[in-house]
């Protein structure tokens, strides 16, 4: 295969929120997740995986999710929910989490040959206050609408979605399903959760939910007009679950797909950019050392002992290229 098809096909091809997060926050942590995936499927594997490391902090919160969404499917299925169970099936799935994270820690020690800053052993007390913390989360939350409405039988039709979900557009394949989606009369509600939030999204986040709207036209038996839909966000902040909401409309829908597209566009440049040669040193590093922190490649990047010393360096290495690329070329 010549180059320039590899380069083609290997081209990324998918967009989904927390994609074109994690895109905005680090490129460089972006491409070590989603750039190798058609490369070296093994070394991918492993890349993936340190990329998906993740605090304890954001275990619970994605323990906690995950719970909402059982407990509501739980209600869908007609299925016996015990209360009384809820502590314990937070502690399994954030200790699950940490447990699974074990290998990738191990991995990254062998690569780096010594202990790594991601080793930090969580002690019981730990966990016994993060599994406080998402129990009261999601107490509040079932008393919240429209969760507390459904569980109550005054929401009669509702359904919940998987994110994996795919929406085509393009040649590209989009994870913008909803959560949670209800009629109320002639009005489609889509929702979505954040277990951390803020009041006022921008306006990229504001098209990150309207994008749902996308998803929705396309299937049947639901309308077909942008102004028929209220994309919500349901999300926790300041100590309370919140809920922000806004009526779709074409300009909106207009607006989102041309932010997919910008995206993937930008997607498509970083990984031309790596080129052939997995070329590190031409990926931007992260905007905030606040991320590095939280990272799991904080080990073997170079902006995670240093971060604005890695991005000088990174820009006297690309001065140095660019020289050599016109000293070449005037020859």
């Amino acid at each position: 295969m010549s180059t320039k098809k590899q380069r083609i096909v290997n081209q990324p091809r998918i967009w989904s929120i927390s994609r074109r997060t994690l895109m905005n926050q680090c490129p460089r942590a972006w491409i070590l997740k989603y750039g190798f995936s058609k490369r070296k499927k093994f070394f991918n594997q492993h890349l993936s995986k340190i990329a998906d490391w993740s605090t304890p902090w954001r275990l619970m919160q994605r323990a906690l999710r995950g719970v909402i969404i059982e407990r509501i499917d739980a209600f869908s299925k007609e299925k016996d929910w015990i209360e009384n169970d809820l502590a314990s099936k937070i502690r399994h799935r954030i200790i699950g989490a940490i447990k699974r994270q074990k290998a990738v820690i191990d991995f990254v020690e062998v690569r780096i040959g010594e202990r790594s800053d991601l080793r930090n052993k969580v002690s019981s007390k730990e966990i016994d206050r993060l599994v406080e913390i998402a129990c009261y989360r999601y107490h509040a939350v079932i008393k919240s609408k429209p969760i507390s409405e459904i569980l109550q039988g005054k929401i009669a039709e509702w359904y919940t979605f998987s994110r994996l979900d795919k929406t085509k557009l393009d040649g590209f394949e989009l994870h913008i399903s909803p959560d949670l989606a209800w009629r109320s009369g002639s009005t489609w509600h889509l929702m979505r959760f954040t277990v951390q939030g803020v009041a006022n999204p921008g306006d990229d986040r504001r098209l990150e939910n309207i994008a749902m709207v996308m998803w929705a036209m396309l299937k049947n038996g639901i309308p077909a007009n942008a102004e028929r839909y209220i994309v919500e966000n349901l999300y926790w902040s300041r100590g309370r679950w919140k809920r922000w909401n806004e009526r779709a409309n074409q300009r909106l829908l207009d607006d989102a797909i041309k932010m997919i597209h910008s995206d993937m566009n930008a997607m498509v440049d970083l990984h031309d950019r790596l080129g052939i040669a997995c070329d590190l040193s031409q990926i931007p590093l992260s905007k905030s050392k606040r991320f590095c922190q939280k990272c799991g490649h904080r080990d073997t990047c170079p902006g995670g002992e240093d971060l604005e010393r890695a991005k000088l360096e990174q820009s006297a290495l690309e001065m140095s290229k660019y020289s050599h690329k016109r000293k070449i070329s005037h020859n």
